[in-house]
């Protein structure tokens, strides 16, 4: 029976306590100083960046929205493909790394908006576009509200990607890790990173999206053990006094390659939410 529970009210507990968590620290910055690590890591992953986009309906004469755009990984190939696209961060380290990898390309056609999406207003900040996409990017307090605005937003079609479970392995490995570093209730077993909390809270608004879901896989190197610590520690948000247990769960992951980096495989399976627009342009 719908309406049993309410999944909007689900997520902001789940967000609430992960943010009571982090409540002292600045995102903006955290996100600014974790921009260029993030770029080294994100432009390399091509071949999860072309799938992606090879599910989208883009054609040349679109406008696409991308919202969490961080430095471009989805921006820069799309904008190659569309007529423009604009591309939303809180971060203004993250679009400073965008507007770089644009000139490296020699691209013109994409334009930067730092603002939060929850404080953007649409025709105001921007006008509605033929595809919004979101993709790892929906971390706000009020889902419910910041999905009607993505609906809005759009005059075509939306995409969301996300997550389902875990963003680690879970194997016994990884699941002794993350109770040494974060103790019985860490962060990262909340339901708030898996897809269905999404997905229910946009059927409780009649949006009744197509779900895909695929298995992935990446690869992150580093040079070295002190470059992947900092990395992690960096990325995933490790206490300066879990660094000993951080290092020893490193050293019992980490391969070696042929040229010399220590290398991590993860996988994950990968979400994409997506639905079609009914070609109104307001909030629901």
């Amino acid at each position: 029976m719908a309406g049993i529970v309410n999944w909007s009210e689900l997520w902001k507990i789940s967000i609430a306590g992960h943010r009571h968590r982090r409540q002292n620290e600045d995102l903006v910055k955290t996100w600014d100083n974790r921009a260029q690590r993030f770029n080294e890591r994100a432009m390399r992953h091509t071949e999860m960046t072309n799938k992606q986009i090879a599910k989208m309906h883009l054609e040349p004469d679109y406008t696409i929205l991308d919202l969490g755009a961080g430095t471009g990984r989805l921006s820069i190939p799309i904008a190659k493909k569309v007529k423009s696209v604009t591309a939303i961060d809180q971060s203004g380290g993250m679009l400073a790394l965008l507007k770089e990898n644009m000139r490296k390309e020699g691209m013109d056609n994409i334009t930067c908006l730092q603002k939060r999406w929850e404080d953007v207003v649409i025709g105001q900040d921007i006008e509605p576009h033929d595809v919004v996409i979101a993709s790892h990017s929906l971390g706000m307090l009020d889902l419910q509200e910041s999905l009607a605005k993505i609906d809005a937003a759009a005059k075509r079609y939306v995409y969301i990607s996300t997550g389902l479970g875990s963003w680690m392995n879970r194997d016994d490995r990884d699941v002794k890790f993350q109770k040494d570093i974060f103790g019985q209730n860490d962060r990262h077993h909340g339901w708030h990173w898996d897809y269905i909390l999404l997905y229910n809270i946009l059927h409780d608004m009649k949006i009744y999206a197509n779900v895909e879901i695929d298995d992935s896989e990446s690869e992150h190197c580093y040079d070295d053990l002190d470059d992947a610590v900092k990395s992690w520690s960096e990325m995933q948000d490790i206490p300066p006094d879990k660094t000993d247990v951080l290092k020893e769960h490193l050293v019992k992951i980490l391969k070696c390659n042929g040229d010399g980096k220590l290398c991590y495989r993860h996988t994950s399976k990968d979400v994409l939410i997506w639905w079609q627009r009914d070609g109104k342009s307001e909030l629901r």
